[in-house]
């Protein structure tokens, strides 16, 4: 009796620990993560890709969610030092600018790291109806100028304000001189512009743009008007932009077979807060290192995405996480 009873016991004592076992080896290994990725304007480059990207994040983690949101350059910083959001696309002089606390931030942004950056480096487009031949410099000194560019708080909007400013002009002249000038979606901008409520588009994307796209694709015949190189050096000596080009046959009429227009750019980089787990940061940096062969389907110009270089000359700190990923990789010594 005591012998079954015994051999009994040593049954329950197994099942407890097979039991244990089978729960333990079910139960996830890390809690699911609910993230805030801010994009940019509705409609633009950057909500493609951010959309794109989020996607193959929580495909291949299914703990992991992420909610994409509208935001902008210069905002999206801040929504990550307040935060509100705890992942955001930039731009690197913005960032850089927000971590020291310089115009146009009026405060340090130290929580702000880096997953790297070359996931969409940026050309400015500026459109303008094809019956108009004046130079840049010329459209921008106008008072009376109708230009409409995104919300307040992008990169695009607070850049239109200083190339204003350059010439002399602003949003305060130009209302006062009886001018327009707008902000809206890309969506609510193009069709400003087809009906004629504005005659120049200022915004920003990798070529080819959608913003840039769709006009060239509507009723009203329109062209991409160069940057002046004293602008374009105004801005690099200045602020941090870049110097480039919207490469020819990017557009087929915008362009006309003009060859390469010179523009000012920016370079693009994923923030997130420090407040996000290395282990998160590290997962989603992996993540997308791994499926960097998904990118072209996602926007054409991800396909140039290096991981080599990606962590490299970044404004702002890299995330641990993130820099636990290159190296483990091989990507980073």
């Amino acid at each position: 009796m005591k012998t079954g009873i015994a051999a009994f016991g040593a049954r329950l004592a197994a099942a407890v620990v097979l039991g244990a076992g089978v729960l333990l080896s079910a139960a996830p290994s890390r809690a699911a993560e609910n993230l805030e990725w801010a994009a940019g304007s509705p409609g633009g480059s950057w909500f493609t890709i951010v959309t794109g990207l989020a996607n193959i994040v929580m495909e291949e983690n299914p703990d992991i969610k992420i909610r994409v949101v509208p935001g902008g350059g210069r905002d999206n910083p801040t929504r990550i030092e307040s935060g509100i959001s705890q992942m955001g696309m930039g731009i690197d002089f913005l960032a850089a600018a927000a971590m020291k606390g310089e115009d146009p931030y009026d405060r340090k942004h130290e929580t702000l790291r880096s997953l790297g950056g070359t996931w969409a480096p940026a050309e400015f487009h500026v459109i303008v109806a094809s019956d108009d031949p004046r130079p840049l410099a010329e459209i921008l000194a106008d008072p009376k100028i109708r230009i409409g560019t995104s919300p307040r708080a992008t990169s695009e909007e607070l850049t239109l304000q200083r190339a204003l400013a350059f010439y002399d002009n602003s949003s305060e002249k130009i209302s006062e001189a009886g001018g327009t000038l707008i902000n809206g979606t890309y969506t609510q901008l193009i069709s400003a512009f087809q009906d004629g409520q504005i005659d120049v588009l200022w915004g920003a994307g990798s070529a080819p743009t959608g913003i840039a796209l769709e006009t060239e694709t509507g009723r009203r015949e329109a062209r991409l008007v160069p940057f002046g190189d004293d602008l374009m050096t105004y801005l690099s000596d200045t602020y941090g932009y870049g110097k480039g080009t919207i490469r020819a046959g990017s557009y087929e009429k915008l362009q006309a077979g003009e060859g390469d227009v010179p523009v000012t750019t920016m370079e693009a980089l994923i923030l997130m807060s420090s407040n996000v787990s290395e282990d998160t940061a590290y997962t989603i940096t992996k993540t997308l290192i791994e499926n960097r062969d998904r990118f072209g389907n996602i926007y054409k110009v991800l396909g140039r995405y290096d991981p080599s270089v990606a962590w490299k000359n970044q404004p702002v700190p890299l995330h641990p996480g993130a820099e636990k990923a290159y190296k483990e990789l091989g990507f980073m010594k």
